[in-house]
């Protein structure tokens, strides 16, 4: 019963905490940050659960957005209209997604799945795609490794990449302001402090957007609007420069993370390609 007791008051304590957390920081870019270097942290949510609980969530959110997203089909309509809409839809989406004019969601997986098994990826590829150029093939044969080994589309497959990349990149974005902010004298772990309350909202706001995707479409250059913002705000707020360096700090430290962060991205896709079997 003591140990019952006292599981209670934990989650009731972190509950209260939590949303004493939140609202500062989506109203306050940078507070949050200042007060835990101010001593003030026993009435906030440490930084780095705050953004592992809100990371989680997201990514345990993303799955149902999608499956909302299809096309409901209705029961009384006959089996070819069903199959003629399954056709469209594939057609819609066989082209959608491309690295330098190569198809990379491809459609109907599970018979490319099967067809593979008999003939094999490289024989599958010059088969359906043999107007690719070498380059074209190599990506497409990575791109069909991936998604039968691990048995979904590549964009679930780099989603998953994506959420293991961030917890990554963090630490390299806090790298990045310790560089930028050099003179600053501020100690590396005051850095990681602010990147992890930054990237706490970024998730925040994504599962925002997946919530109202429900209802209407959110545009990915309103998403990147709102980031860089909250970014410039809380950059402002926390490091006390001026308007004119705040902006091109975070210009230049925005360029810097998609220079590093993409290539690594890239990398452990490809790794994932090389480990398929």
């Amino acid at each position: 019963m003591h140990l019952i007791g006292e599981s209670f008051l934990d989650y009731f304590h972190f509950d209260s905490k939590f949303f004493r957390t939140i609202l500062p920081l989506i109203y306050k870019p940078g507070w949050l940050t200042l007060q835990f270097m101010k001593g003030k942290r026993k009435s906030y949510v440490e930084p780095f659960k705050l953004f592992l609980v809100i990371s989680v969530i997201y990514f345990l959110l993303l799955p149902m957005s999608k499956e909302s997203t299809k096309t409901e089909v209705n029961p009384v309509q006959s089996d070819s209209a069903h199959l003629n809409l399954n056709e469209e839809k594939a057609e819609a989406t066989h082209f959608k997604y491309k690295i330098e004019d190569v198809p990379i969601n491809l459609s109907k997986q599970d018979s490319m799945r099967r067809e593979i098994e008999v003939i094999g990826v490289k024989t599958y590829v010059d088969k359906h795609y043999s107007k690719e150029g070498p380059m074209g093939k190599f990506i497409i044969r990575q791109v069909c490794k991936i998604m039968v080994s691990k048995g979904q589309s590549l964009m679930t497959v780099i989603e998953h990449t994506a959420s293991k990349l961030i917890f990554l990149l963090i630490p390299v974005f806090a790298l990045l302001l310790k560089l930028f902010y050099l003179r600053r004298k501020r100690l590396y772990f005051e850095h990681l402090i602010f990147s992890l309350h930054l990237h706490a909202f970024f998730f925040l706001f994504l599962i925002a957007c997946l919530l109202i995707e429900f209802f209407i479409p959110v545009r990915l250059m309103i998403i990147l609007i709102v980031f860089l913002v909250y970014g410039f705000i809380a950059l402002k707020q926390y490091y006390r420069q001026s308007f004119g360096k705040s902006l091109l700090k975070m210009f230049l430290i925005t360029l810097s993370y998609l220079i590093i962060g993409l290539p690594v991205f890239f990398l452990l896709l490809g790794l994932v390609a090389l480990l398929s079997v």
